[in-house]
């Protein structure tokens, strides 16, 4: 287990590292009152005291990137919208040749955070 966002990002393959930086650096600009905690050494975005309120984590696989949040609704919506897209009840998973996923993977962050009254700048 990682004990922080460098051990997590230097323990990740190699294909997933630019996409993780890739929405770290997008949720840091749009949402910057939302702190990057480490939750079971994975880096996650927490809205308030618990996670069971409203979280955004990304993880690196060996062949995929996902996107984690508890609004199981909008994670089974953006699945159906995203061809390609695995994934379980609280992510939307994709495989890294799927780069055009990127931006409805974003919608997805910024639907999340919308629905938890994050604001965005």
């Amino acid at each position: 287990m990682a004990d922080s966002v460098a051990d997590y990002l230097a323990s990740a393959p190699e294909a997933g590292r630019g996409w993780l930086r890739e929405f770290w650096a997008y949720v840091d600009a749009h949402y910057p009152t939302v702190p990057l905690v480490m939750f079971r050494g994975v880096p996650m975005y927490k809205f308030e005291d618990s996670y069971l309120k409203g979280y955004v984590m990304f993880t690196a696989a060996k062949t995929h990137f996902a996107t984690h949040a508890i609004d199981f609704d909008l994670v089974s919506e953006y699945r159906a919208r995203i061809p390609g897209a695995a994934g379980g009840k609280g992510n939307v998973a994709v495989k890294y040749p799927n780069v055009a996923a990127q931006p409805l993977l974003k919608e997805f962050v910024d639907a999340v955070m919308a629905r938890h009254e994050v604001p965005r700048v």
